[in-house]
């Protein structure tokens, strides 16, 4: 009787040995899986937070470009410390509220490095007085400017 209640226990105290360490392998993995995705959130959001620009034109005396038709031109800025992707693809150009159709625009440098100023052409009829331009990069920064025709 004694040795069958001893097995019991060592049985038992197994048991709970090996549910204990598969609950703490799980544990582990749990941690090890949220850190690694605040490591990737923390990276983006720091590359958010560093990619800035501004529109630098001045809004009384819009250039404009003539080739096929008339283009407005707009200066970009990069004021962050990352240089980030500057094609019609990548950005988006609103003028009082409207999408520019990206085969509309026309972009240069292809990156914009910071410090680096470019330039987007904007194919569109403007009636005379006051405008609002926004440009939206990829990952949602933007910067907006009011200017006058």
């Amino acid at each position: 009787m004694g040795f069958g209640e001893c097995a019991a226990h060592i049985i038992l105290f197994i048991a709970v040995v090996i549910v204990a360490s598969s609950l703490s392998v799980m544990m582990a993995t749990t941690v090890q899986k949220i850190s690694v995705g605040m490591e990737q959130q923390g990276n983006r959001v720091q590359k958010l937070l560093t990619t800035d620009f501004e529109i630098i034109n001045d809004p009384t005396n819009i250039p404009t470009k003539t080739t096929v038709s008339t283009a407005y031109v707009f200066y970009v800025k990069n004021t962050g410390t990352n240089s980030f992707p500057f094609t019609n693809r990548s950005i988006t150009v609103l003028i009082d509220g409207n999408v520019i159709p990206s085969a509309n625009i026309t972009t240069s440098p292809s990156l914009l490095n910071p410090g680096q100023t470019g330039e987007v052409d904007v194919v569109t009829t403007l009636t005379a007085g006051y405008h609002t331009i926004k440009i939206v990069l990829y990952n949602g920064v933007s910067s907006s400017l009011v200017f006058r025709i």
